[in-house]
């Protein structure tokens, strides 16, 4: 899914660790032609874009104070995917960093058999990033500094100290009437410095959503992304 991480090696490269998922699964109901609908989707900048809308009756309805959505499960209920529609007028920037580990386990908790027409856009994409500055800002500074990291656990070299020269973050997701695949790597470049159903909702994703894959054994997702545009 990820044809290429890495464009070049330079020579004061003495290591990558390289981690990676992947992730390809069939829904437990896969989602009929007659199911599936032109429908339009208004991106971040308020563009409408022509998708294909993958309709379906789900009973695992969540929200919070800004948003609602719906968990819907893949074969055999070990993995389930999850999406939250920020609330008409929330920004979905502004939902996502308002989001934080305790209250996203809390809303997937809290989960109600409530009956969902849900609507699923059919979407893909890739993405890439440094994860440089966010690693940074949480604290991780030293071991990007050529004089402080400490990395003498991992190996040394005559050539000077080892430090962290980046961060890459790689990222491919596919959605479908099927079922989901994506994959993920990170590449961390070691430098020498040298019950009854009493409610009902409609959530349809016609606009930007967050979506999560979840491991239903811990509750808690292993990959997680926006949809912000969908189309060319």
């Amino acid at each position: 899914m990820i044809k290429k991480v890495i464009d070049g090696i330079d020579p004061s490269v003495m290591l990558y660790l390289i981690n990676a998922v992947c992730f390809n699964a069939e829904w437990e109901e896969i989602y009929e032609d007659i199911s599936i609908m032109d429908r339009e989707f208004t991106n971040v900048n308020g563009v409408k874009k022509k998708v294909e809308m993958m309709g379906s009756e789900e009973h695992n309805y969540i929200c919070d104070d800004k948003a609602e959505g719906f968990i819907k499960y893949y074969a055999g209920r070990k993995y389930a995917f999850a999406a939250l529609l920020p609330k008409e007028g929330v920004d979905v920037y502004d939902y996502i960093a308002g989001l934080t580990g305790e209250g996203l386990a809390e809303t997937l908790k809290g989960a109600n058999d409530d009956l969902v027409y849900a609507g699923l856009p059919k979407f893909k994409y890739d993405y890439e990033t440094s994860l440089v500055e966010t690693l940074r800002s949480l604290g991780m500074k030293d071991a990007f500094d050529q004089e402080k990291a400490d990395l003498t656990g991992i190996g040394t070299s005559e050539d000077g100290n080892l430090y962290i020269g980046n961060v890459l973050h790689k990222t491919h997701i596919d959605v479908d009437e099927r079922g989901t695949k994506a994959g993920a790597i990170t590449v961390v470049e070691v430098l020498c410095g040298s019950a009854l159903i009493e409610n009902t909702h409609t959530v349809t994703l016609d606009r930007p959503f967050v979506y999560m894959l979840i491991d239903c054994s811990t509750n808690l997702p292993f990959f997680i992304g926006a949809v912000t545009d969908i189309g060319e």
